[in-house]
């Protein structure tokens, strides 16, 4: 398999002189940011004695896990002179004046001591120290280990024996001086790796950006970090998960600009099991480093996101196993890194696409307002030609009126004469000239009082008066029809104290109004008015009929102005269509409601609930 980046590619194959060497449980997963664990506990958790950093006068700076586990002692309980109260009282003094030399570069140093367990025995330990900056002709900090002793074997009980500890060992003084050489260079070598950790860190932090920035930054830093490594690739895994991706170069200027390559099976073995790997040619070749290694970019939050990979073109030894756990160790510290990059970048989309939204709502709102605008300006608009309207009927209402008593008046007096002039023709001529002229002076003052009512010039005149006598009255007046029409008419009043408080005029016509069309539109059976009380304070009217009843549709309709069920022309029912909705109005302001009941061809039931006494202050306009 053969991966791109930009015009070069990487070639993969191992040839038969490769080596592999694999790494198990180089380090421990990386802990969540912010749980405690420090970058020297990442980088020193694989030693299995107890790790320590101290200035010069012996103040501690550092204590790894591994004191606490055998001391029972916090860490941080131990830093500065607090790790002395584990220390055997009798090796306090030695533990605290390490040997000062003037050598250069400053010498390792070893002393044998009691340090006290979590169990509360004292065992013996050896101090290891070695200088943290061996570059530097003065000590400023050590950083050594404390090795536990009694898993060999203690044979004396005082510290001034220590060459026959050795001794009784079985091992040479020779061996071990050797020993104590190669642990004192384990030591500076992990000091040196938590420098090259912390410079790798603090590469990322300052060039954190966008994720390609945070790439080519992970690239460049670890080139900067670890002494043997000339190149640098981070290879991400594809978002179908296919393969890795080449995503970031560092070092290719060591390579005269040519992209330097590192075996696929070499990453793919570092990204299928999580494992560090080392590899080293044993042959020159042309196409492949002389030592490369890899390792899987992971953590416990994503799991693993690709491979960090380096290598050495010439060097074989430039890159040891050392190297390879560092080199693991920067693998989680880059899967942090892109985490963070990729979760800003996702944020920033979150910003954006909240802007977005942000600038429509905007938008939403500026275009509600205009059209809140437009329904205010259509709303006063509707308000004045309602305002128009309302006079124009009024006037021509008052115009009209005047005209139409003159014709009822005049031909009112023609019939009081009409044995004297008229001839039996024109007295049923006259006649019919009055009753056109009352029924149209009835929708004048239909016309009048709705536009009184709209315009708010409607007020109730209040009064006591006998309601039981108002609905008889009223009934009397359509006797005469409803016999015409062989129409039963049953009036029942059914109140204890038929005295209400009301506006006599206008209680009379809305039962003008209810009677009147109950007539009308009923052809056989009976007509029923009755008056009850509903509760000491209010009133219940009805009036029932079994005429042609009202559809359904048209039952939410029938109290609006100038609504007429048969709205055609050459309709059987003439009339406005004002009656129930000036009935309606004046209701409401009585503080009454109306309702109706109605099934076709079966009758209508109007009902009026009104108070027994209504109060002028609390009247509805």
């Amino acid at each position: 398999m053969t991966h791109y980046h930009g015009n070069n590619s990487f070639r993969s194959e191992f040839s038969d002189a490769e080596i592999l060497h694999k790494v198990c449980e180089i380090t421990p997963p990386l802990q969540q940011v912010g749980d405690g664990e420090t970058q020297d506990d990442r980088v020193w958790s694989v030693i299995p004695d107890i790790v320590w950093k101290a200035n010069a006068d012996g103040w501690a700076t550092y204590l790894c896990k591994r004191w606490e586990e055998y001391t029972g002692v916090a860490a941080t309980a131990g830093l500065g002179f607090g790790y002395l109260a584990r220390v055997h009282p009798e090796d306090r003094a030695r533990l605290l004046a390490p040997p000062r030399t003037s050598e250069f570069p400053p010498e390792s140093y070893e002393i044998l001591f009691r340090l006290q367990t979590r169990e509360g025995s004292y065992r013996w330990n050896l101090a290891r120290g070695a200088p943290a900056n061996p570059d530097s002709h003065e000590v400023l900090e050590w950083v050594g280990t404390y090795i536990d002793m009694e898993t060999i074997k203690q044979t004396q009980t005082s510290p001034q024996a220590e060459p026959e500890f050795g001794r009784h060992q079985g091992r040479s003084e020779a061996n071990l001086r050797a020993e104590n050489l190669c642990q004192a260079r384990t030591v500076m070598h992990a000091g040196q790796d938590l420098q090259a950790l912390d410079r790798f860190i603090n590469v990322l932090s300052q060039r954190a950006g966008n994720l390609c920035e945070v790439l080519q930054a992970i690239a460049d830093a670890t080139v900067e970090a670890i002494a043997g490594a000339e190149f640098c690739l981070v290879a991400l895994q594809e978002y179908d998960c296919r393969g890795l991706k080449l995503s970031a170069v560092g070092g290719a200027e060591n390579f005269a600009g040519q992209t330097p390559h590192v075996q696929n099976k070499l990453l793919w073995k570092a990204f299928a099991t999580g494992e560090s790997v080392l590899w080293r040619s044993n042959c020159g070749d042309g196409w492949l480093p002389a030592a490369a290694c890899a390792a899987a970019i992971e953590s416990g939050e994503s799991g693993r996101l690709g491979v960090l990979a380096i290598g050495n073109g010439k060097d074989s030894t430039a890159i040891d196993a050392q190297t390879q756990q560092l080199l693991a160790v920067m693998g989680k510290q880059a899967a942090i890194a892109i985490n963070s990059a990729r979760a800003i970048e996702k944020l920033k989309k979150q910003e954006q696409l909240l802007e977005l939204q942000n600038e429509l709502l905007i938008r939403q709102q500026e275009e509600l307002e205009k059209q809140g605008r437009r329904i205010q300006q259509q709303k006063l608009q509707l308000l004045e030609a309602a305002k128009l309207k309302s006079h124009f009927l009024d006037t021509m209402s008052h115009e009209l009126l005047t005209p139409m008593n003159g014709i009822i008046g005049f031909s009112q007096l023609l019939l009081r004469q009409h044995k004297q002039l008229l001839t039996g023709q024109q007295t049923e001529m006259v006649g019919r000239i009055l009753r056109n002229g009352k029924n149209l002076l009835v929708l004048i003052k239909d016309i009048l009082d709705l536009s009184k009512i709209e315009n708010g010039r409607t007020e109730l005149e209040t009064e006591e008066f006998d309601l039981g006598h108002l609905v008889m009255d009223v009934a009397l007046e359509f006797t005469n029809q409803a016999t015409d029409k062989n129409v039963a008419m049953l009036v029942s009043v059914c109140l204890e104290n038929q005295l209400i408080v009301n506006d006599k005029l206008r209680l009379r016509q809305v039962l003008v109004n209810l009677i009147s069309n109950a007539v009308k539109f009923t052809h056989r059976g009976s007509i029923s008015i009755e008056a009850r009380e509903l509760n000491g304070d209010r009133l219940i009217i009805t009036v029932r009929d079994t005429g042609i009843g009202i559809c359904p549709t048209e039952q939410h309709h029938i109290f609006d102005k100038f609504h007429q069920a048969d709205q055609s022309i050459t309709r059987q029912y003439p009339g406005t269509g004002l009656g129930l909705a000036i009935s309606a109005s004046l209701v409401k302001m009585m503080n009454g409601t109306i309702t109706v009941e109605s099934q076709p061809k079966k009758g209508s039931t109007f009902r009026i609930d009104l108070p027994r006494k209504i109060n002028p202050e609390k009247l509805q306009s």
